[in-house]
């Protein structure tokens, strides 16, 4: 079983976008499809039941796959970066990282950004963007010695009273080897798949709604794969380690949250 599993719609049944006197379809619309990610024994983008509009309705998330692939592959560097020994302490003890995480952090006069940021930009960095769902879930990727470790917390994610997530709170781990192979998995997969999809079409096997260029879908294909490809590439962090330590100091000291000394 994949860590990164999706079902693309028929191309029949992908409805147009634009106006209706000039509908299109491309590359980015054509990878509609349903997206799960089982992490032991919950399963991340999968709907409770009983949240469902009708018994009809997919369970899992249905979105633009490559939409969730860019912001899944968007966090897999910074994931597999090794932290700071500060940081990795932190992530060692999740109890310890909820409680820091759900502590303001008062405005600090001598630094113009928000310290709420400063603290959690890196985390940020390690937790895929999903804003396009409605409450949208929560989970991120941290390494911890040789192991990767997934971590969700959607006890929150309600609409009038209801729990969405089927997946509610809890962790994943496995290699960082076997992580990096996922995640390049799943992007070669879809990539594949998307390649079946252009040459589908082309062939006349696949029936789209509207009439698209086939070689404007293999030049948007191949940009699309360079993207997927950067992802793989570390970079710096956006906030200094040191400035991101100091706020979540700061957050410390309101609660008395023990930490260990700096070094």
């Amino acid at each position: 079983m994949a860590l990164f599993e999706f079902n693309l719609t028929p191309v029949e049944e992908i409805t147009p976008w634009g106006c209706p006197d000039n509908p299109n379809l491309h590359w980015f619309a054509l990878t509609l499809g349903q997206f799960r990610m089982p992490v032991g024994d919950q399963v991340l983008f999968r709907y409770r039941q009983e949240a469902l509009a009708s018994a009809s309705d997919p369970q899992d998330a249905d979105y633009q796959i490559a939409s969730i692939a860019r912001d899944i592959l968007g966090s897999v560097a910074a994931g597999l970066t090794p932290l700071p020994p500060f940081f990795e302490h932190l992530v060692s003890d999740r109890e310890l990282m909820d409680r820091l995480i759900s502590t303001p952090i008062e405005d600090d006069p001598d630094s113009e950004l928000d310290p709420e940021y400063t603290a959690w930009r890196w985390l940020g960095e390690r937790s895929p963007w999903t804003g396009y769902f409605v409450e949208c879930p929560d989970f991120y990727f941290v390494r911890i010695g040789e192991r990767i470790h997934i971590r969700w917390d959607n006890r929150n994610k309600r609409v009038d009273g209801c729990a969405i997530w089927e997946a509610s709170y809890g962790s994943h781990e496995m290699s960082i080897e076997a992580f990096n192979a996922e995640c390049r998995d799943f992007s070669n997969r879809l990539l594949a798949a998307m390649s079946d999809r252009i040459s589908s079409i082309e062939s006349g096997n696949s029936h789209p709604q509207v009439a698209i260029s086939i070689e404007s879908l293999r030049e948007q294909h191949e940009e699309w794969r360079k993207e997927f490809d950067s992802y793989f590439h570390a970079g710096s962090p956006d906030i200094p380690w040191e400035e991101a330590e100091r706020e979540i100091r700061r957050a410390a000291a309101i609660c008395s949250i023990p930490l260990p000394a700096s070094k």
